[in-house]
């Protein structure tokens, strides 16, 4: 049987096959490229017929078979699998290349401390870290302590100048709120692309340097580099919380050019940025010429109403809302009590704290994170509001 490389690749990965035969030659270059496919796709069942397949065939005496093979089961979120790849026993060292995928494999997966123990052990036995090493170790310290030994070993290795690693201790250093340390790094970077303009300027936003963030984005532009939906979410983000309407409009007009608008993380941005700013009918504009919608929409949408004091607005999109079989959350609940709280709304609201026992919404660990004091503070106001 006659076929080609990409040939087989299609026909391990079409998902009417329930295996595939070694009688189709798998060399090691095509066991690579599908293992890769089956990483893109997190394909784990094809990815264990892949390792058997590479076992009997010999094929893990290659690096590069080993390195995609962590990378798929990493990729598959299984890195007990992908560690045991990483340990397997050959007569080869372990190159940079497999140390970099089980390191990127775990700090990936929130498993920040084992890929730096990973780090250490590569150092320990002389592997030699690179330009790809470093960024995932950076982003694996957990004290700002660590970030600064890394960053001084990075002179050693001549990467202090490097683009890649450059956007990972700027990223690392604002998240510390070592502010000064990131700026000094992105000053001294001879090359600036998009993802380390994006850190800096939402680095500056996080810590609340709206001003440093807004001379960043203009500093970005200047130089040519043009924004992408991630900087345009950012922006809009700083405008909604100093209330910068006239700044916020000329975004919305980049949006528009650049086709942005039918993002939705980008239509939910300028939702909230024009509710903050109280400019609803703009709010609203942007909610109906959307063609998706989801919960952060309708949050957006419904807390924009209550934030320019249309509560009878607010109570409309809330049982809009539900008429389109969206699931509030704690979020929604929280801005619509107010609302039934100034309508004198008490039948509304219990209808409300209702569905949120019913739901359990508010219970503990039922709130994803979010800070409930504020639900139970609009709870306890709209009752005694009520009760007057």
């Amino acid at each position: 049987m006659n076929v080609t490389r990409i040939q087989r690749v299609v026909l391990l990965n079409n998902p009417r096959r329930r295996c595939f035969s070694t009688s189709t030659c798998f060399d090691i270059a095509t066991c690579i490229a599908s293992l890769q496919s089956c990483a893109h796709h997190a394909n784990l069942s094809k990815g264990k017929e892949l390792h058997l397949y590479a076992i009997k065939s010999g094929y893990l005496a290659s690096p590069l078979v080993v390195t995609s093979l962590i990378n798929m089961y990493s990729k598959c979120t299984l890195m007990s699998n992908a560690f045991k790849v990483f340990n397997y026993p050959t007569d080869l060292d372990k190159n940079v290349f497999a140390y970099n995928a089980v390191i990127a494999g775990f700090v990936g997966n929130g498993l920040s401390l084992d890929g730096f123990l990973v780090y250490k052990r590569m150092r320990h036995l002389g592997v030699t870290p690179d330009k790809y090493t470093f960024p995932c170790v950076i982003r694996a310290c957990v004290e700002d302590l660590e970030v600064k030994k890394i960053h001084g070993l990075l002179f050693k290795f001549g990467l202090e100048l490097d683009v890649f690693v450059g956007s990972a201790l700027v990223n690392t250093y604002m998240k510390f709120g070592l502010v000064m340390d990131a700026h000094e790094v992105f000053e001294e970077l001879p090359v600036r692309d998009l993802v380390l303009w994006n850190s800096m300027l939402n680095g500056y936003a996080q810590v609340g340097l709206f001003e440093e963030a807004l001379e960043a984005f203009r500093r970005m532009r200047k130089n040519g580099v043009v924004a992408c939906r991630f900087t345009v979410t950012g922006v809009l983000s700083i405008f909604s919380v100093i209330g910068d309407l006239c700044n916020g409009r000329a975004v919305h007009g980049f949006v528009m050019k650049m086709g942005y608008d039918s993002s939705v993380v980008v239509s939910n941005a300028l939702i909230d940025m024009y509710g903050k700013c109280k400019c609803i009918t703009d709010a609203l504009g942007v909610f109906e010429m959307m063609d998706e919608k989801d919960i952060f929409t309708w949050n957006s949408i419904i807390s924009a109403h209550e934030c320019c004091d249309d509560h009878y607005g607010t109570l409309r999109l809330f049982d809009w809302m539900l008429g389109n079989k969206v699931q509030p959350d704690l979020v929604t609940i929280t801005a619509v009590l107010p609302a039934c709280t100034h309508l004198a709304a008490l039948m509304h609201g219990r209808e409300i704290h209702g569905f949120m026992i019913v739901n359990g919404l508010g219970k503990d660990g039922s709130n994803n994170g979010f800070d409930d004091v504020l639900l139970k503070n609009a709870l306890m106001d709209m009752i005694a509001h009520n009760s007057t």
